[in-house]
């Protein structure tokens, strides 16, 4: 599984890459990376059939590059670790991660040259592992819908900082992902 996880942050990796190479020659791409808490909405459900203990945050990392047609409008790619989710109860544990590739439609508004709000819609191609303790685990995996809105601030010709709330719906499970992130545009 480790093995599987490592072919598609390179997949990703070179994906954005990709992004990167077409944005030099036109000089509208843009790549960076993302880090923030990701919460699912999980405890009180689990509570409420036996769990004694659950925790539905963890951190969550991406790393993303994208292609701005126009001031207005781009397409996103990312990687994106979604983090672990845990509960337990009579002396077992079940964990849960996902992490997957994201596509998706940016619409942006400038509102300055150094600041502006985007939203986005797109697709979540995932992959998660639920593990049981004495039970081993299994593989899950989909595509889902995913969006989210933000805001960015371009403190250098180059450089600029972005915010922004993901909602990833997996499986009828919603994710949140709050992440803040360093861009370098071309």
């Amino acid at each position: 599984m480790k093995l599987e996880k490592l072919k598609r942050i390179v997949l990703a990796f070179v994906a954005v890459l990709l992004f990167a190479v077409a944005g030099t020659a036109a000089a509208q791409g843009y790549i960076g990376l993302g880090a923030g808490l990701t919460t699912m909405d999980l405890c009180d459900d689990l509570f409420a059939v036996g769990a004694t203990s659950c925790d539905d945050e963890d951190t969550g990392l991406k790393l993303f590059g994208g292609y701005k047609f126009n001031p207005n409008f781009a397409v996103e790619g990312a990687w994106i670790d979604l983090g672990e989710v845990s509960a337990s109860a009579g002396g077992g544990t079940v964990t849960a991660e996902v992490d997957g590739i994201q596509v998706a439609a940016v619409g942006m508004i400038p509102i300055n040259p150094q600041f502006g709000v985007f939203g986005k819609v797109g697709l979540f191609l995932w992959d998660g592992t639920i593990s049981a303790t004495g039970l081993g685990s299994v593989s899950v995996d989909g595509t889902d819908i995913m969006f989210g809105a933000g805001v960015n601030w371009n403190f250098a010709q180059r450089l600029g900082l972005r915010a922004e709330w993901e909602r990833f719906d997996i499986d009828g499970d919603d994710i949140d992902f709050l992440s803040v992130g360093i861009q370098f545009n071309f």
